[in-house]
């Protein structure tokens, strides 16, 4: 892969791995310096990467496993600790509590989804990749991932519903 190639096919990915990158780490400076790293990375591999059937598949995958691997180096704490988001970290004034409160629990009815599903739906509603990415980065079909999208956006709502649902019900008792 020539260093044209690369910055036409590669460099572009950036843009993309960014969000992902910055759910996982949680810092920008972080997530910046990661996604620098990550690209001399790729140019080291380009050799590979011209052979890869799949590039951008290969190249997400790089990166989330890149971003995780400095994430377990940093912290002993779990992963899903780190994936927080940026709502929760906004100054007091500017999110009232109960809206971190119904953040943290859409955020804990996602981190309690199947693999497969919260990975698809972090892709797509997160991340934001379009279908066609996320059928190269997972190699399912698009109507599939429609369909799992489509269960995990339900399992979230039914979850965030009965906590609302309870609340609800107790106040009357």
């Amino acid at each position: 892969m020539t260093t044209e190639e690369f910055k036409n096919k590669v460099i572009p990915f950036s843009r993309k791995l960014y969000p992902m990158l910055f759910r996982i780490l949680g810092n920008e400076e972080e997530t910046r310096d990661a996604l620098q790293d990550l690209m001399v990375k790729l140019w080291n591999k380009r050799k590979e990467l011209d052979e890869c059937t799949n590039q951008s598949a290969y190249i997400v995958t790089m990166a989330r496993n890149y971003s995780f691997d400095l994430l377990k180096k940093k912290r002993p704490e779990r992963i899903q600790e780190a994936d927080r988001y940026k709502i929760l970290n906004l100054e007091a004034d500017e999110v009232s509590q109960e809206t971190k409160e119904k953040f943290e629990c859409v955020h804990r009815a996602i981190c309690n989804l199947p693999e497969k599903y919260r990975a698809v739906l972090q892709l797509r509603d997160i991340d934001g990749f379009s279908f066609e990415e996320i059928k190269e980065i997972t190699g399912d079909e698009v109507p599939n991932i429609r369909v799992i999208l489509s269960r995990a956006r339900q399992k979230v709502k039914e979850e965030v519903e009965k906590i609302y649902d309870y609340d609800k019900t107790k106040q009357f008792v």
